[in-house]
């Protein structure tokens, strides 16, 4: 009997990595609008950008995923928002050997650094951004 391993889904394991690390931030793939994106701050927005999976060899069944992510922050200000980014680029090093129940992570990278990304749409809200991969692979099946 074969078994197919599911690929993990990487984005909602740096959002619930991401989450637990940050407390009271709003850590999610979508900012509330208008005001109520005012309201939540400081807010974290994941957006899988690209990244491919790939196989590990014919002995070994286990699949990794290799997302890519535009990570934006948001703050109350300019200083806000940046020192957000610079926390979320902190924690991002830490996550290599960190599990949910959807995988496991394998390895991170910066692909770019906090950069100023303005927001027209709201101006009450600050926005720094950098583009972060990492490497899942599903989680270890215990017998």
């Amino acid at each position: 009997m074969t078994t197919t391993t599911l690929l993990p889904d990487g984005k909602k394991i740096a959002i619930e990595l991401l989450s637990a690390a940050l407390d009271g931030v709003l850590v999610s793939s979508a900012t509330p609008e208008g005001a109520a994106l005012n309201a939540a701050l400081p807010v974290v927005r994941v957006l899988r950008v690209g990244g491919v999976a790939s196989g590990r060899g014919w002995n070994d069944p286990a699949s990794r995923d290799n997302p890519r992510f535009s990570i934006d922050c948001y703050g109350a200000d300019d200083d806000a928002a940046m020192q957000l980014a610079i926390r979320v680029c902190a924690e991002w090093e830490l996550l290599p050997g960190r599990d949910t129940a959807d995988g496991i992570v394998l390895g991170i990278s910066q692909e770019t650094g906090p950069q100023d990304r303005p927001d027209d749409l709201n101006s009450d809200a600050f926005r720094v951004g950098m583009i972060l991969g990492m490497s899942v692979r599903p989680p270890r099946v215990t017998s």
